[in-house]
C-alpha cells in the first residue's frame, strides 16, 4: 500500500512537472509571437503580458515544488548537519519535515479558500485587455497540496520508518528500472 501511495505522488509530480513544463513553452511561443506581431504588423498580443504573468508564470513556478522536493533539490543548509549525532539529525529532520507538512498545508488550504472566493466573484485583471485570472488561482494550491504530500509522506517515514520506509524516488521506479542501475 505504501509503495503504492509512493506511485501515486511521484506520478503526480511528475505530471505537474510536465504541466509547467508546458507551461514554460507556451510562454516563450507567446512572447515570440507578441514580439513579431508587434515588429512586424505593429500589433502586439493584447493582454500578452497580463496572460503570461497571470496564467505561464504561476505554472511554471508553483506545480514545480513537488517535484523539486521529491528529488530532495530545495535549498538546505547543512553546516551544522554532519557534526551532529544520528538521533539529532533524526530529530532535525522530523521537526523539518513537521514544519514543512503544517506550512504547505496552511498554504494549501488558503490559496484554495483564496481561489474559490475569486472564482466567486469572477475576478479579473485589467490592463490593456480584461484577463480572467480566478482559473490560474488554483494553480497555487495543487502545487501547495502536492508539496504537502511528500513533506507528510517524509514526516511519515521519520516517525514510523518500520511502517514507512525512506521515502525515496527509486521505490517508485519499476523492476526493470531497478535492475538497470
Amino acid at each position: 500500500m505504501v509503495t503504492f501511495a509512493d506511485r501515486i505522488i511521484t506520478l503526480l509530480a511528475k505530471a505537474l512537472l510536465v504541466l509547467a513544463g508546458i507551461g514554460l513553452f507556451l510562454m516563450m511561443i507567446q512572447t515570440a509571437v507578441d514580439v513579431v506581431a508587434d515588429n512586424l504588423w505593429r500589433h502586439p498580443i493584447k493582454g500578452n503580458l497580463e496572460i503570461i504573468s497571470v496564467y505561464h508564470m504561476v505554472l511554471v513556478v508553483f506545480l514545480p515544488l513537488a517535484f523539486v522536493e521529491l528529488e530532495n533539490q530545495n535549498i538546505q543548509v547543512d553546516l551544522l548537519w554532519q557534526a551532529l549525532p544520528n538521533n539529532l539529525q533524526q530529530l532535525a529532520s522530523g521537526l523539518g519535515h513537521l514544519l514543512c507538512v503544517v506550512f504547505f498545508g496552511i498554504l494549501a488550504r488558503q490559496t484554495f479558500i483564496d481561489a474559490l472566493d475569486a472564482m466567486s466573484k469572477n475576478e479579473i485583471l485589467m490592463g490593456n485587455a480584461f484577463v480572467t485570472v480566478w482559473p490560474a488561482k488554483f494553480i497555487l494550491p495543487i502545487g501547495f497540496f502536492a508539496i504537502f504530500l511528500i513533506a507528510l509522506r517524509r514526516f511519515a517515514s521519520v516517525v514510523a520508518p518500520k511502517v514507512f520506509p525512506p521515502y525515496s524516488t527509486e521505490s517508485s521506479m519499476s523492476s526493470n528500472d531497478t535492475e538497470a542501475e
